[in-house]
């Protein structure tokens, strides 16, 4: 009888101190491209966040609880990132940071609004992902935005007038960014010359590439991933096109990491980013000695906007006063904060409101900061 008496005491100290673990933590869900062809951006944005996970613990945590992150790899796949979400909301979370890439943050989000739970995106920038909830959020800038910016570098810095395009029809994301610089350029009276289509995974775009060097544009708008733009690059030198001003969107950034030893093929690039390396802001003077010195390398983009995402939704969650979830989304909507990627509050559409970077690449290959936009 005594060792019954000792086991189910034992049994009862060990499940009061689950709760009171429980009740100590606070969890969040995680879901990023970790593996597949994604994953250079999905890595980036969970070194980022942990990285934001690791400083808020250190410095007393959330509402005084430690924040956990559990994390899910979608591998880059709607339907995988949808199981995600439901085994992350079967784990009892109180938000989500992610999905990280467009069309599984627009599946993931179709569901998430339904269940009303706060999820922010570090980088999803298609217009339609904020679409279906006023609880979905974004850390990163429009692809409307960006590209309405990368054609008004290309009139206003680069004395452009006219412009060849290559994108890929088959992706929402570069879609997307075609379709606002077509507009902004028909603003901004820049001809487009000739439009061509790369699907991700050729290993060969020279044939596209030929017709855009046969149009002698001015200047080439590359709606592109990094891998997409490592490839493409040594076939447009090989085209004539090496003097020819590039512009890329945010999905540029890592393209130098791919290039290897030919950093001369960097040299007429440039992309629209949410950061730099070279800002002087407090908060990403901090983040960027930071993460440099806790991982041995400079924080890129996806590194920064996973950072920012992470510590919207801490200062929401420490606004709060709660986890109640409509108290979250308050919060989140009344944000108005300084991160890594500057200063940073929420428009009607949950986007948000902040400055752009025109990077681009010195001989040696490292990114430089061209020129900054603010929002007006």
């Amino acid at each position: 009888m005594k060792k019954i008496l000792v086991a189910v005491l034992a049994l009862a100290l060990m499940m009061t101190a689950c709760l009171a673990s429980a009740e100590d933590t606070i969890k969040l869900g995680g879901i990023s491209p970790l593996t597949g062809p994604a994953a250079v951006y999905g890595l980036d944005v969970q070194a980022g966040v942990d990285y934001a996970i690791e400083e808020i613990n250190a410095n007393g945590g959330v509402l005084g609880k430690k924040v956990e992150l559990i994390w899910r790899d979608d591998m880059h796949d709607p339907a995988t990132s949808i199981n995600m979400y439901n085994q992350l909301m079967d784990e009892k979370v109180v938000a989500f940071i992610g999905p990280v890439t467009t069309a599984p943050t627009i599946a993931v989000y179709d569901v998430a609004a339904k269940d009303n739970i706060p999820c922010i995106s570090p980088s999803a920038s298609a217009y339609e992902v904020t679409n279906a909830g006023n609880n979905l959020f974004r850390a990163c800038f429009l692809d409307p935005y960006q590209a309405g910016i990368a054609a008004q570098y290309a009139v206003e810095s680069l004395g452009a007038k006219s412009v060849a395009i290559i994108y890929d029809n088959s992706n929402d994301y570069t879609l997307g960014l075609y379709d606002a610089f077509v507009a902004k350029a028909g603003e901004l009276g820049l001809e487009i010359v000739a439009t061509e289509v790369g699907t991700a995974g050729q290993a060969d775009y020279s044939a596209q590439i030929s017709k855009l060097a046969d149009a002698e544009p001015d200047a080439i708008y590359a709606a592109q991933y990094a891998q997409e733009i490592a490839i493409m690059l040594p076939q447009m030198f090989d085209a004539g096109l090496d003097e020819t001003p590039i512009i890329g969107p945010d999905g540029f950034s890592g393209v130098d990491g791919q290039i290897g030893e030919d950093v001369h093929l960097l040299a007429n690039c440039v992309y629209t980013s949410a950061f730099s390396l070279d800002s002087t802001g407090d908060v990403a003077v901090k983040f960027i000695e930071g993460f440099t010195a806790k991982t041995g390398a400079a924080p890129a983009l996806f590194n920064a906007l996973g950072y920012d995402a992470t510590m919207i939704m801490a200062q929401a969650i420490e606004k709060a006063g709660s986890t109640d979830k409509d108290a979250i989304i308050a919060a989140l909507d009344a944000t108005d904060i300084e991160g890594a990627t500057g200063h940073m509050t929420f428009d009607d559409h949950n986007d948000p409101i902040k400055s752009v970077f025109v990077i681009g690449f010195n001989e040696e290959g490292a990114e430089t900061l061209k020129t900054v936009v603010d929002p007006s």
